[in-house]
């Protein structure tokens, strides 16, 4: 999942956290807040946390049955719920098939766009502080953007959602990441979540650009801070890193960062 290949690619890109940067300033902290609401994009993620959940659902039990029975089997069982006919006790027990996904965060790359810049001079005290949180923008952007198995989220507002979730969720949990199936319905669920808030239909292909490259932004502070600690065995960073994300997670959805957890390998959304 995208947490694990990132690791190795941060810790090359990245210069040592504890030589620059104080996890523990406060100031750091409000900044994320400033550096969010400057964009004036809060409203777009926020009313979400309920629809997600009941699509995560659906995306999660869907997925259960192509494990068991295979896509081909999941898809004919679709077309004939479609058509009406019961599904039989022997075979996968589903529904309709779900609409095509409308794709609305989905946004063509403008290279004049430049979060990094806006990161660096929300959250970096000094030059070297700014140059700090450049590079760590630009190899999380880099890593998540490099990796086969997220292709189709490459660009799209689901994608960096889905990977700010998962990538916030661990560290804040402590503990294992969810399964890449589970990440892939996670993102299929937030896909067509998209799809149903008026916000992201209106918004223009830079606040979509935008928004994405903060989310990564976002994924990349907290997870450059637990990378570091857990390689020094720093247990103050570690507590520092779980902090940031619990925060993040905080002001990106508007929900308790304790409700989303990482159980048997899935991801589960409490009320």
């Amino acid at each position: 999942m995208p947490r694990r290949l990132l690791v190795v690619c941060l810790l090359l890109a990245v210069p040592s956290l504890a030589q620059t940067w104080n996890a523990n300033a406060g100031g750091y902290n409000t900044g994320y807040g400033t550096v969010y609401g400057s964009f004036g994009l809060a409203m777009a993620t926020q009313n979400m946390y309920n629809t997600m959940q009941l699509n995560l659902q659906r995306a999660t039990m869907r997925q259960a049955m192509i494990n068991k029975w295979g896509l081909a089997a999941v898809e004919k069982a679709e077309r004939e719920a479609a058509q009406g006919k019961a599904p039989p006790a022997s075979g996968p027990q589903v529904e309709a098939p779900p609409k095509p996904p409308k794709n609305v965060g989905a946004f063509k790359p403008d290279k004049k766009v430049n979060v990094g810049k806006t990161l660096a001079d929300g959250l970096g005290g000094t030059p070297e502080e700014k140059q700090l949180v450049t590079a760590i923008f630009q190899a999380t952007k880099q890593a998540f953007e490099a990796q086969k198995e997220t292709q189709a989220w490459k660009n799209n507002v689901a994608g960096a959602l889905a990977f700010f979730i998962v990538g916030n969720v661990t560290i804040y949990q402590g503990g294992a990441e969810p399964s890449d199936e589970s990440s892939q319905a996670l993102f299929e669920a937030i896909n067509r979540t998209l799809d149903e808030v008026p916000e992201f239909a209106k918004m223009s292909n830079k606040d979509k650009q935008q928004l994405y490259d903060l989310l990564i932004g976002f994924t990349g502070m907290p997870l450059a801070m637990a990378t570091e600690a857990n390689e020094k065995k720093d247990e103050q960073g570690a507590a520092a890193a779980k902090a940031l994300s619990g925060q993040l997670i905080q002001l990106v959805l508007k929900v308790d960062p304790a409700k989303l957890k990482v159980e048997n390998g899935g991801l589960v959304f409490t009320k």
